[in-house]
């Protein structure tokens, strides 16, 4: 009985841990919990949830294949699995553990949940959009509604239909007074025009409800966001300010790591023999920049071509560079001769394997993940005929872009802060510049001002580049009906326009160290 009282008191504990998002509580006491009861698979699912939580998904995936090992049809371990194989962009494995889970249930909504986010992803639109309603119909209770009507309002964000997305999110702030994610998702999509705006009101009331910092860093970004479009930039920056430094503290981002890394690109590549090149009949467009460089319009623009399919931001690249070229964050020692042939292959094969998850007939695919900037050698070398087009865009303006949005991914841990922010982009405009020494006319410089100063004449350029015959659907980006998951979400659904240009000035009293840091 004792023993029974003690596991009810330990259980309550790592749930209130976990609540309270104290991740690495959860981690620390949860694994010794998994020793004294291997038995409770709720331990293993908490402590791989919080190793997630923390950007340690491949330890979180033995956990669970732990618990797999206690007990092989568990729906809340196989959804898990289907989980963080996803965040993983492992899309294949992670569909084959939500089939499961839904074998055993086909009504289980956060199964159906996250399987409409993994169709999402793989723009599945149809699919995606099954999951979803089949989940409203199941929900009996206002918690699973929340998850739901979250999830439904970003789906309907990104095949931008923003009035139903708006609603879908106005039901989950009537569920849920304190919740602050359907205020992000508003914000991005709503112009507010004056100060007695409903969400503003909304949004100010909730200012001294709200504790939790993370929901704190949500509300204080879509605040800034609101005051903006008000034209009262101060008030603006105040809290934007306010935000950043939540999400600066959470993210821990180092900028010396990522001098040090690269300057070991720079090195690797100085002397590396890139005539011994890997083939490949993929065609594939790279659109690379900073975050916030207009590559989300250039993929628009050319994903409105007959023969080419927008497959979005994709971390295949990334993931197969560090998972075959660097340990702990930096890079092997290895000879030419075997990053060539065997690192390489590995780096390709990984790369195609993940892509291969789009259905589509197009003959080209983009991938527009911006930071690939940094692997440019890397896709020179596995895949020499691929079109690399490279989005720029005035300094200040495409930082303090980053500055004001609420990016989820550690990856941009350096827009938090203005002092990282203007030394990562000199790190990137440095890199691009030891590039273009190397691969000179291999890639194209597509400016934003130019753009939108002479989009007819840039886009045909843009189309040469990429050996494509013109498509006046070029010229209409804005009528792409593809899914877009970026910051540019409500931009792109718009005609092009030149009010982006120079933006920063307005805020120019609070950028000065960030001006200054910029070369």
């Amino acid at each position: 009985m004792e023993n029974v009282e003690y596991l009810k008191k330990q259980t309550s504990i790592l749930i209130n841990l976990y609540n309270a998002k104290r991740f690495e509580d959860v981690v620390s006491k949860g694994k010794i919990l998994i020793k004294k009861f291997p038995n409770q698979l709720l331990f293993y699912n908490a402590t791989s949830l919080s190793l997630s939580a923390i950007g340690k998904d491949e330890e979180a995936l033995k956990i669970l294949a732990q618990a797999l090992s206690q007990q092989n049809n568990n729906i809340h371990v196989l959804n898990n699995l289907g989980l963080i194989n996803g965040n993983l962009n492992k899309n294949k494995i992670a569909r084959e553990y939500f089939d499961k889970a839904l074998l055993i249930n086909e009504n289980f909504i956060d199964t159906l949940v996250n399987l409409a986010n993994l169709n999402l992803k793989e723009n599945r639109i149809q699919e995606a959009k099954e999951c979803l309603d089949k989940a409203a119909k199941t929900s009996k209770i206002p918690e699973t509604d929340i998850i739901i009507y979250s999830a439904l309002g970003q789906y309907y964000q990104h095949i931008g239909n923003f009035k139903e997305a708006i609603n879908c999110f106005n039901i989950v702030n009537k569920l849920n007074p304190e919740n602050v994610i359907a205020d992000k998702g508003i914000s991005l999509i709503h112009k507010y025009k004056n100060k007695d705006d409903e969400h503003l009101k909304l949004m100010e009331g909730k200012l001294n409800k709200i504790n939790d910092k993370e929901n704190l860093q949500h509300l204080f970004f879509a605040l800034g966001k609101a005051y903006e479009d008000l034209n009262e930039y101060k008030k603006s920056f105040e809290y934007l300010n306010k935000a950043n430094e939540i999400a600066d503290k959470k993210f821990s981002f180092d900028i010396n790591e990522q001098n040090e890394l690269f300057n070991n690109i720079k090195k690797l590549f100085q002397n590396l023999d890139m005539s011994k090149i890997l083939q490949s009949s993929q065609k594939i467009i790279f659109i690379v920049g900073m975050p916030r460089s207009g590559t989300t319009l250039a993929e628009q623009i050319l994903s409105s071509h007959k023969k080419v399919y927008g497959a979005g931001e994709l971390s295949f690249l990334e993931f197969a560079v560090k998972d075959n070229l660097m340990r702990d964050k930096k890079f092997l020692t290895i000879e030419n001769e075997d990053l060539n042939f065997k690192n390489l292959s590995n780096i390709q094969n990984e790369y195609l394997q993940g892509i291969s998850s789009f259905n589509h007939e197009e003959q080209y695919i983009i991938d527009k993940a911006p930071l690939n900037f940094k692997w440019i050698g890397i896709i020179k070398l596995i895949f020499p005929e691929a079109k690399i087009v490279h989005c720029k865009r005035d300094a200040m303006d495409v930082c303090f872009s980053n500055f004001k949005n609420n990016f989820s991914s550690k990856t941009i841990g350096f827009s938090f802060n203005l002092q990282k922010l203007g030394q990562y982009f000199n790190l990137y405009s440095d890199l691009m510049m030891f590039w273009k020494e190397i691969f000179k006319d291999e890639i194209f410089d597509l400016s934003y001002e130019e753009l939108i100063s002479n989009q007819e004449e840039t886009t045909k350029k843009l189309l040469n580049f990429c050996n494509l015959e013109w498509d006046p659907n070029c010229l209409s980006p804005h009528k792409n009906t593809k899914t877009v998951s970026t910051a540019s979400l409500a931009q792109v659904r718009s005609p092009v326009y030149k009010s982006s240009i120079k933006k920063w000035e307005k805020f120019s009293n609070e950028l000065g160290e960030l001006k200054n840091i910029i070369k």
